[in-house]
């Protein structure tokens, strides 16, 4: 009963247990706590009931309004110091919004932590993938340029994400969960600026005044549920909302968008890439943003009418959209990244609709999801530091001296957009659930066909990697195959059985028949088979001769040149759509 109160505390032990000794002490320890927290997730999934309710001491909220009152007061600072005034701004208002709540006082109180089996799925992945990629991070940190002391705080960084991360899918309570919404924001500023080049720190201060206005989002809706519904807890806001004012629930729906930074909002994310690439893993792509599904999930029950549809579209959209730039990019953290806000979107969407069906999708997609993109993500790290490739032109060939990567890849890839995969399984599932919306809602059509679109763009993107790491280069050096650290193989392999698990679970929950998953799956699998056996086994890259002089020949595969105006015009829809779903809301 008690294992989500160790899986929320026992990181921060572990946290401080890895900040001292040196590398191999760390790493076992390390290795230890990761398999720890794996168990007890594991543990708590197939022992917990229904839901369980815990009241933290009164006591204790005098802790979270110091801890916050500090973050605000230091975000405040950061923003002084850095000359940034829009993180000066955000967290201004922060300040006096929050004085406010403080200063209010509802009087209808419930249990502070509320654990369901939305919640134990969430526990799965932060402590499985997340411990997963803490592994890989012990091999990668290594290969830095920092300090055993910095080196040793990172892994320590890591574990503290993870804490707060228990703790945030657990709290009912909307204040507590502000605090954490705002520590993991902390951690992305943080650990984007590790490097502390310039770059680096831009790109944290980005991330950080763009996650304050999340942060400002909350705490309006903590007002307007204080104030119209006497409370500050999830559970007593959703039970009690009025269709006819829905204000709070759009305006966390505003800090979902935020976290998940779906559009507007996804320049700070397509920043954060900039950082190592364990955090570009653990908290910009498999866990972190997953925040804004899961809140997403929470508020689904109280969501109807112009809310959730709004939310659907906006959701589809982004699914469309982002998969649209992902195939104009070259830079393989920016495509994972663009790839993760369109996913994003269309979990939000799935959530949103709140039908059984639908929610299944969702968690289905969270959780492959997770596993994939960490997949995709530790390879990229590979590419940087094994074979310091960061750029989709530079792969080409890459099957000639690092198969295993390449293995790894194509499967990352191919389980986010095709059978057997649970990803390809939530998006069929995804497009029955919004099909049967149509009939209610005839603009449930708009919704279908940005699904639908957003799929064909994500299947494309497949392709596009896929061939230029089977094509060959005949002006290029040849490489013998190139070692891989342990460290680096052995998550690898571990998300991969994941995977294998996940497809088993799968087929034994029967969510498709075995014809819909295997048919399509042949057709498709014979594909890259046929490009490494037939059509490029003898082909080669040449330079063509004019003249008797050499012209250079770019090869690229499916690159979409998208002009900057209409990026421009996809996020301006974006500004548009946030600012209706509140404003609607209002009006209404």
């Amino acid at each position: 009963m008690l294992t989500p109160i160790v899986l929320i505390a026992s990181p921060l032990f572990f946290a401080l247990l890895v900040r001292v000794g040196g590398v191999m002490v760390r790493n076992v320890v390390a290795i230890l706590s990761v398999f720890i927290l794996m168990g007890l997730s594991v543990v708590n999934f197939f022992s917990l009931p229904n839901t369980l309710e815990i009241s933290i001491p009164h006591q204790s909220h005098y802790i979270f309004l110091f801890i916050d009152s500090v973050l605000l007061l230091y975000f405040l600072w950061q923003g002084f110091i850095k000359k940034h005034k829009l993180v000066m701004l955000f967290a201004l208002v922060q300040i006096i919004l929050y004085s406010i709540v403080i200063y209010l006082s509802p009087t209808l109180i419930s249990n502070d932590i509320l654990v369901d089996k939305i919640s134990s799925v969430m526990y799965l992945i932060i402590n499985i993938v997340g411990g997963v990629i803490i592994i890989y991070a012990l091999g990668y940190i290594e290969e830095e340029n920092f300090s055993r002391c910095k080196k040793n705080k990172f892994i320590a960084m890591l574990f503290f994400f993870l804490s707060i991360m228990n703790f945030i899918v657990s709290t009912n309570n909307i204040e507590i969960f502000f605090l954490l919404f705002e520590l993991t924001t902390l951690c992305s500023y943080l650990l984007i600026a590790y490097r502390e080049d310039e770059v680096s720190v831009q790109n944290s201060l980005k991330a950080l005044w763009m996650n304050q206005i999340g942060g400002v989002a909350i705490l309006l809706a903590l007002i307007v549920s204080i104030v119209q519904y006497d409370t500050l807890y999830f559970d007593i806001l959703i039970s009690n909302i009025d269709e006819s004012y829905l204000l709070p629930i759009s305006l966390l729906a505003i800090a979902a968008f935020v976290k998940g930074a779906s559009i507007p909002f996804d320049k700070w994310l397509l920043g954060a890439m900039v950082a190592p690439t364990p955090v570009s893993a653990i908290l910009h792509s498999a866990t972190m943003v997953k925040i804004a599904p899961y809140l997403m999930l929470k508020l689904a029950p109280a969501m109807s009418g112009f809310v959730s549809v709004t939310i659907t579209l906006i959701g589809t959209f982004v699914f469309f959209s982002a998969s649209l730039l992902a195939l104009s990019k070259d830079y393989f953290k920016e495509i994972l990244g663009l790839s993760t806000i369109a996913l994003l979107g269309l979990m939000m969407a799935l959530a949103t609709i709140g039908s059984e069906e639908a929610t299944k999708a969702c968690l289905v997609l969270i959780v492959f999801h997770a596993i994939s993109k960490a997949l995709l993500f530790l390879q990229a790290g590979i590419l940087e530091k094994v074979n310091h490739l960061k750029y989709i032109d530079d792969i080409n060939g890459l099957i000639n001296h690092s198969p295993l990567v390449v293995f790894f890849i194509v499967i990352g890839f191919a389980s986010l957009s095709l059978p057997p995969f649970g990803a390809f399984i939530a998006k069929f599932m995804a497009i029955e659930s919004i099909a049967n919306e149509i009939t209610a809602n005839p603009i449930y059509v708009l919704a279908l066909i940005f699904i639908a679109l957003g799929s064909v763009f994500l299947t494309l993107l497949y392709f596009k990697v896929v061939t230029k790491l089977f094509a060959k280069d005949v002006n290029s050096s040849k490489e013998e195959h190139q070692e891989i650290p342990k460290l680096y193989t052995i998550p690898s392999f571990l998300l991969l059985i994941f995977l294998v698990i996940g497809i088993y679970i799968s087929l034994e929950m029967e969510l498709l028949s075995n014809s819909e998953i295997i048919v399509p799956f042949v057709l498709i699998a014979v594909v890259p088979l046929l490009f490494a056996t037939l059509v490029f086994k003898k082909a080669h890259r040449v330079k063509e001769y004019h003249c008797g002089e050499k012209d250079e020949l770019q090869l690229s595969m499916y690159y979409f040149d998208i002009p900057e105006v209409y990026e421009k015009a996809i996020g301006g829809v974006g500004v548009v759509a946030m600012v209706l779903l509140v404003v609607g809301v209002i009006v209404k």
